[in-house]
């Protein structure tokens, strides 16, 4: 009982750094930030940060796998829903157009209600830094991934056209990238929320819609 406690207080204390080190980069970008302003941050010694993590480095690859597992777990929650929906049911373009717009949306909630995880995970993950590459990679590959599968999963349902390996691994590629790039332009510039998912929404149905029979 007092090893399980104890494991629970040291995941409690590692969270805390993580969720410090986020809001603190995210405020200041991954150069200004310190370890003593992460820890201060978190309401904790200095010296306990390094009962953790090596360096600022390390914490910050840390929350790059903290945050893409988040967002992720945010946007399948959203498609597993939308997908129990369809269960026996006659499905058209209106549904999957629905559902894209709810999965959009889920990525848009979640930049709205955690805009400094965004900023680590794309502006400061994108920096390339070697120390960061190797995390950032496996983000983008995760995601990408999961965008697959969902295209694979809509398919199914005989909406959209079915596309090979190749068109398929593209597409969600340029999905993913998509959703980085102008996620940034709207937290930045403050494009409207509902005419960006419009538009992204149109945009990703033209290129996997079935084409009409002439």
């Amino acid at each position: 009982m007092e090893d399980n406690n104890l494991t629970n207080k040291k995941e409690f204390v590692k969270q805390r750094l993580i969720d410090a080190a986020i809001k603190i980069i995210g405020e200041k970008g991954f150069r200004k930030t310190t370890v003593p302003m992460i820890t201060k941050k978190a309401g904790l010694a200095t010296g306990t940060f390094y009962l953790y993590f090596r360096d600022k480095s390390h914490i910050f690859n840390e929350a790059i796998i903290h945050v893409s597992s988040s967002l992720r777990n945010h946007i399948d929650e959203v498609f597993q829903q939308k997908l129990s929906s369809f269960r026996g049911k006659s499905i058209n373009m209106r549904n999957i157009k629905d559902a894209l717009h709810a999965i959009y949306s889920a990525f848009f909630d979640y930049v709205d209600n955690y805009r400094d995880n965004f900023l680590v995970l794309f502006r400061e993950g994108l920096s390339h830094r070697e120390d960061f590459s190797f995390a950032l990679e496996q983000t983008y590959k995760a995601l990408a991934q999961d965008t697959r599968i969902r295209l694979s999963t809509t398919s199914q349902f005989g909406i959209i056209r079915p596309l090979s390996s190749l068109e398929a691994e593209t597409i969600a590629w340029a999905i993913v990238g998509m959703l980085a790039q102008v996620a940034q332009i709207y937290i930045t510039d403050s494009y409207n929320r509902e005419e960006l998912i419009d538009i992204l929404v149109n945009f990703t149905l033209n290129g996997i819609r079935k084409t009409e029979k002439k």
